[in-house]
């Protein structure tokens, strides 16, 4: 069919895409599709019983045509992928959870929005290009909404060359981008083939950007799932190179946040509508063999689950960190058993534990704490601490501060609030900044403990030093402090006797000149 008889048979719909379109919920649309390498337009009719479903855009760049038989291959790998779900989510007991889908079921075929790009491939790189390409759906969601079915969206393009592509190939934010060829199709999973070892890496390589999409960080397998022949290797670590060719699953605390998407329901209620959440107290230590945590906390969005990650930081990266979930109880108490032979790496690294809370509107909470090995022994730096009281601390001076976030904020008791260096009104302060608290009396302190502001300005070095009179100070040493969004501790090396201390911070954790603190106590 020529492009002008197609103009005049669609009667002014948009021709520059080659669109899928249908409407939402359980009613049904029948849409026509036109394969490139098909004579014959064929009509389909998709339902779901959900509100929410995934938006599923195929984006075409100008000098890439559409992929052979697209249609079918890409909807055999989404619909191979939502059961590969859904059994995760029932083997945890979240039931036959998956994420929905528009669908033709008598076809077995997806829907799909395919969109042409107004660039060629170049214009789209792996590094920038999905900012790119998510500027112009977006403009096609505007134009057409009814074809904007949720909050989260998969977009696949067509490549020449699936070996040396450079296109967006990931996750951002609740879009998540991969590629597409000729031969990407399930029916090549389970060889020593090219094909089959490109079928596991880019089917594979596809569902762990899914995830990502989904809401889903890094995880790792425990050791013994690894060993485990239901198990094997989590797709959200490694599994983008197992999916389809050995055993490999989802992670309990990657199913608990699943459990609350937005398109794993067929609720209509509101999603990811915020959430704000504290850790009220929290206790750990190292014993039979296990890393036990245990807590409460407060919620204005209930919260049915809490993962656990154990994240090695000897990189930058999470894709080794090892996980545990657990149901939370309708009093807002946690607890959690982690036996220390599930990891992989011991010996003597350094660890962030990440708590997030998994908010039944989908948000999810998130919490770092630090703890290390020395010599295969978990060495625990956080925990509550028996404080000492404030009440007739006051801040003495201090180098700086701005208007709306004064030095008096660190003695405050609200983590919402604190101190910053100033930064308005032409201030050129830089590092060292510091502040001298007078504690109204005489007391005895083993260490100082720090609660970073949760945001920007962290500070990473400090000096701390203490005195008798505020005129005569002794250094108690320079320290480290840490990079994450809870209290955490600094140990004397012995008990220390004074009335003023003095934290002198020397430089921030993001190079800049500027420093914040939301709180500073005694143990």
């Amino acid at each position: 069919m020529s492009l002008f008889k197609r103009i005049c048979f669609f009667c002014g719909f948009l021709v520059l895409s080659i669109l899928i379109s249908c409407s939402k919920g359980s009613v049904p649309s029948e849409d026509i599709i036109v394969d490139p390498d098909s004579p014959t337009e064929e009509v389909f009719n998709y339902t779901s019983d959900a509100k929410y479903n995934l938006n599923i855009v195929y984006f075409i760049p100008k000098d890439v045509p559409n992929r052979t038989n697209s249609h079918k291959r890409v909807s055999e790998i989404l619909l191979h992928g939502q059961e590969f779900y859904k059994q995760n989510m029932n083997g945890y007991g979240f039931g036959d959870k998956t994420y929905n889908l528009l669908v033709d079921n008598a076809k077995n075929r997806v829907k799909i929005n395919y969109v042409e790009g107004k660039f060629n491939t170049s214009s789209y790189p792996y590094e920038g290009g999905g900012n790119k390409v998510i500027e112009e759906i977006e403009a096609y969601f505007k134009a057409n909404p009814s074809e904007k079915n949720s909050e989260h969206t998969l977009v696949l393009m067509p490549v020449k060359d699936h070996d040396n592509p450079n296109v967006p190939f990931y996750g951002l934010g609740r879009w998540c981008f991969a590629l597409d060829y000729n031969d990407m199709d399930v029916k090549h999973f389970g060889g020593n083939s090219k094909l089959s070892n490109d079928a596991t890496k880019y089917i594979g390589g596809l569902l762990h950007e899914l995830g990502h999409g989904l809401n889903l960080p890094h995880n790792k397998q425990k050791v013994s799932e690894y060993t485990d022949a239901n198990k094997g290797t989590s797709l959200m670590g490694a599994g983008n190179y197992t999916y389809g060719s050995t055993p490999t699953f989802l992670t309990e605390a990657s199913c608990a946040i699943l459990n609350n998407n937005q398109i794993f329901n067929n609720s209509n209620a509101a999603f990811y509508t915020g959430a704000t959440a504290q850790i009220n107290t929290i206790q750990a230590n190292f014993e039979d063999g296990a890393l036990k945590v245990s807590g409460t906390f407060q919620s204005d969005v209930a919260v049915n689950y809490i993962g656990f990650y154990n994240d090695p930081a000897d990189d930058n990266a999470d894709y080794d960190a090892v996980t545990w979930a657990t149901a939370v109880d309708d009093n807002s108490t946690f607890s959690v058993s982690m036996p220390i032979n599930e990891l992989d790496k011991k010996g003597t690294i350094e660890y962030v534990l990440r708590l997030r809370l998994c908010h039944t509107n989908g948000e999810i909470s998130n919490f770092s704490y630090s703890y290390k090995f020395d010599n295969n022994i978990p060495i625990i730096e956080f925990g509550d601490q028996d404080y000492l009281v404030r009440t007739n601390w006051s801040i003495v001076s201090f180098t700086s501060e701005e208007y709306n976030a004064t030095a008096s904020m660190i003695l405050d008791d609200d983590p919402s609030t604190f101190w910053h260096s100033c930064w308005t009104g032409g201030c050129t302060a830089t590092y060292p900044h510091s502040i001298v608290v007078d504690t109204g009396e005489t007391i005895t302190a083993k260490g100082f403990s720090f609660l970073q502001r949760n945001g920007m300005r962290k500070i990473k070095d400090v000096e701390i030093l203490v005195s008798a009179d505020n005129v005569t100070w002794e250094s108690k040493g320079n320290y480290v402090l840490k990079d994450i969004n809870t209290i955490h501790h600094v140990h004397l090396d012995s008990e220390t006797t004074f009335r003023y201390f003095k934290i002198v911070a020397k430089s921030a954790f993001d190079g800049a000149q500027f420093a914040a603190m939301a709180e500073i106590k005694c143990f």
